[in-house]
């Protein structure tokens, strides 16, 4: 496994010895002279990383016709954004250039792609709206948490009372602004409810006075180590994860929002998660991000009060995490047949 960086928050998270850290230009060496079937690239559509990709893909296939291979590359793919927003941050566009973007950058996907994984229904309309991309081999698998095996025990006292969690970045994207304006609304509703607020960001300082003021019902974290965000996750009923679109950004799932599946969580989320419609059907509360301002306090307040049964939420998770399903279908058997010599993937 190949890398190029790490995230800024990955914390103390130990990296796998099977991660190799390079540089750009060693990956392309490394690229050049594997000798594996199948290579894994970042998804077409994270445009920023597009020029890098494109040369990763060109020195991947080339290197197969002159070895006389055919090389296939897969990728797993869960950007959430309608094309205008994604090409240009204001989405104002003539259509032409939106008309001339899906047709070339359709093609240079259905020349470099032969296998696509998408992580949520929005991801598969967004990429089948580019031409040429339907008739790459795909399969939509969302990118749900795997059952856990022990869940939280139920008779925790601190899973059985108003218990709300907020994690993510505290910026204007997350929407804190907006569960800070929402809160005191559900104080007056339910005085015995308790929001704990995680993460780090620009609006930290105005989170924790913020928190400071009423520090019964509410409690900054600030920034914490993963396995503290999933036991302060554990001990709450509510997740909260009101974001919004920003410039070119959208949510695209939530790690949040998995996490707190994970945990059994009733979910409050807007329409702008990748995992919306499935979330709806699934009982969560989802708002549509136009309606935030109005709608946040009154839905925070319907989940603390009538929360889904945390078995319920489990039993609603598939049994293997969908990552790993949607890896294997990847760099499944029938897949890697098209190089018979070797049997090593990227």
């Amino acid at each position: 496994m190949l890398y190029l960086d790490e995230k800024y928050d990955l914390g103390t998270t130990a990296i796998p010895h099977s991660f190799q850290k390079v540089g750009f230009f060693e990956c392309l060496r490394i690229v050049a002279l594997s000798e594996a079937a199948i290579l894994e690239v970042p998804e077409p559509l994270w445009l920023r990383f597009a020029p890098k990709n494109f040369l990763i893909l060109l020195v991947w296939k080339t290197s197969g016709l002159v070895k006389g291979r055919r090389k296939m590359a897969v990728t797993y793919a869960i950007e959430n954004n309608d094309l205008n927003r994604l090409i240009w941050p204001s989405g104002k566009l003539p259509f032409f250039v939106v008309r001339m973007f899906c047709l070339i950058f359709g093609l240079f996907v259905r020349k470099t792609i032969d296998r696509i994984a998408f992580g949520s229904a929005s991801s598969r309309d967004l990429y089948l709206s580019l031409d040429y991309v339907k008739n790459i081999p795909h399969k939509l698998i969302e990118e749900l948490p795997g059952r856990p095996a022990v869940p939280a025990s139920l008779d925790d006292p601190a899973v059985n009372g108003l218990n709300a969690i907020f994690v993510g970045m505290l910026d204007d994207r997350k929407g804190v602004l907006d569960l800070m304006d929402a809160w005191p609304t559900v104080e007056r509703n339910l005085p015995e409810a308790v929001l704990t607020i995680v993460g780090d960001g620009k609006y930290a300082e105005a989170v924790s006075e913020w928190c400071g003021n009423f520090p019964l019902s509410r409690r900054f974290a600030g920034f914490v180590q993963h396995h503290e965000s999933l036991r302060l996750l554990s001990q709450a009923n509510v997740i909260i994860a009101p974001s919004r679109r920003f410039g070119r950004w959208r949510e695209q799932i939530g790690l949040p929002i998995i996490e707190g599946l994970s945990a059994g969580l009733t979910v409050v989320t807007t329409d702008e998660t990748g995992l919306a419609s499935w979330l709806r059907t699934a009982g969560h509360i989802v708002i549509s991000e136009s309606s935030l301002e109005t709608s946040l306090s009154a839905e925070i307040v319907r989940a603390l009060r009538s929360p889904l049964k945390r078995e319920d939420v489990i039993a609603s998770l598939p049994e293997i995490q969908g990552r790993l399903v949607a890896d294997s279908w990847l760099h499944s058997n029938s897949a890697a047949k098209i190089n018979k010599g070797s049997n090593n993937e990227y």
